[in-house]
């Protein structure tokens, strides 16, 4: 499958923008650290600002890796990156959720974090899992405790988004704990951990030595800047995302300067837009999805594994704005090529959490990646001889047996929530909307549903890490 938002010759003038930058603006950062990874790789410095040369550029995008995997705690799941799978990804770092009994705003709760990733690992089509923002729990230890609660309730992989150096060493705890030795986590990875740098270009000392604290571990490294259109960065789609990817290859750089081949993910975040009437940041259509599939192209043309925020939108609820929202800016760059469709389960600017809308996402997701697999063509598939055969017999294509074998194969999408009953079925069933299905679809997966848990002595050793990382960060 090929779309394209533009055609290579003007991709290309975006990929010199963004290389322009690097060369003649370049990034800021506050890690003794970083800055000594960089100068002595090749960089330059002017004035408070390093800046990247041709040769480094070059170097490094021809050192990253081809297709690779990711291999969830159990070895049950594993994603194959680079062959454009378009996972469906939960929106990491919600801090409010929509009440699944009350229908009410709230904070995020440790309980909703539990809850949530259940009822992601319950639903077919979430590949992977990522942490709501708890406001219950240390701030300070607030990933330590979303990594041990995410691997506690999901067999899938993961997505972390880290914050400091100073809380990494706790939360590789965590993972080695599940993982069981150092070689078994490296090969597995678990997930794919993620660093955010501050558009315009700034790489303050948490991401910057926590992408370096990553790389060193050798887990997969996801980027995932998020510049706003008017606010961060240029008010242009082209200008946007021609800084979002300079932020990003500034840190595919980075990475790939200490570890060459290292396994690196681009998560751009492009599109996003201050409302100038508001103030408000919007990851809204069509900017979202427009720049979201740019920034994509581009990940496709370097041969970097993908995501982008596609299941997201402005609308507060689980409701049909939501839903044409969230396709406009899944499918662009799903038809483009991507691995990880993010957001999902988010409304509201993905700042809010809401359970109805994961089981709808999920719902969409399915429909993202049926589309994605494309079409075989070839002598069975075209019918040519059915065809001939039906009407030379004055049969139906009912009783043939090839719509038999085509059906059980999969060959029509199936829905899970979306209905297609009758006029009649659907009022005598008290005219249901799909919102009100999803909700219940989530209580009784909630209710059901059961995760293999982790041995006992792997549970304890977390509380125990837990427990550390509290007393020795502080609250």
């Amino acid at each position: 499958m090929k779309f394209e938002i533009l055609p290579e010759e003007e991709l290309m003038k975006v990929h010199e923008a963004s290389v322009e930058i690097l060369k003649n603006t370049g990034i800021r950062t506050t890690s003794p650290k970083f800055r000594s990874l960089l100068l002595d790789n090749g960089c330059k410095e002017k004035k408070d600002r390093i800046t990247f040369t041709d040769d480094v550029i070059e170097k490094a995008l021809k050192s990253v890796p081809g297709p690779w995997e990711i291999t969830s705690r159990n070895g049950e799941h594993v994603l194959e990156l680079c062959r454009n799978r378009a996972y469906g990804q939960v929106c990491v770092g919600m801090p409010a959720v929509i009440d699944l009994e009350t229908g009410q705003r709230r904070d995020a709760l440790l309980k909703d974090l539990q809850d949530f990733t259940r009822l992601a690992d319950a639903l077919e089509f979430i590949n992977v899992v990522s942490p709501l923002y708890p406001r219950d729990v240390s701030q300070k230890a607030i990933v330590t405790i979303e990594a041990a609660t995410l691997l506690r309730n999901t067999t899938k992989p993961i997505r972390l988004c880290l914050e400091s150096h100073d809380e990494w060493p706790y939360i590789h705890d965590v993972l080695l704990a599940v993982a069981g030795s150092e070689e078994a986590l490296r090969e597995k990875g678990l997930g794919y951990y993620e660093v955010s740098p501050i558009s315009p270009l700034d790489f303050g000392t948490g991401p910057a030595e926590a992408l370096m604290d990553v790389v060193e571990a050798g887990l997969p490294l996801g980027i995932d800047p998020a510049p706003i259109m008017g606010a961060t960065s240029p008010i242009t789609i082209l200008g946007n995302v021609a800084q979002h990817n300079a932020e990003i290859l500034a840190a595919v750089i980075a990475c790939q300067l200490m570890s060459p081949g290292h396994r690196v993910v681009m998560s751009p975040r492009a599109g996003g837009i201050m409302d100038m009437r508001t103030g408000v940041a919007l990851w809204a259509i069509p900017e979202m999805g427009i720049g979201g599939a740019l920034a994509v192209q581009l990940a496709r043309h370097y041969g970097i594994a993908r995501g982008a925020g596609c299941f997201t939108g402005a609308s507060k609820a689980a409701d049909a704005q939501s839903g044409y929202e969230r396709i406009y800016n899944a499918l662009l760059p799903a038809l483009i090529g991507i691995d990880f469709c993010g957001t999902a389960g988010s409304v509201d600017n993905a700042l809010v959490g809401s359970y109805e809308m994961l089981v709808i996402d999920n719902e969409m997701s399915s429909i993202i990646q049926h589309t994605v697999k494309g079409l075989e063509v070839n002598e069975d598939k075209l019918a040519v001889a059915i065809v001939d055969e039906v009407v030379e017999k004055g049969i139906s294509f009912l009783e043939h047996k090839h719509t038999r074998k085509h059906l059980r194969a999969g060959e029509l999408w199936r829905p899970v929530i979306s209905q297609r009953l009758t006029f009649e079925e659907w009022e005598a069933r008290g005219c249901p909307r799909l919102e009100d299905i999803a909700r219940e679809k989530a209580k009784e997966l909630l209710a059901s549903h059961r995760v293999e848990p982790l041995s006992p002595e792997v549970d304890a050793e977390l509380d125990k890490i837990i427990a550390r990382a509290e007393r020795e960060l502080g609250e």
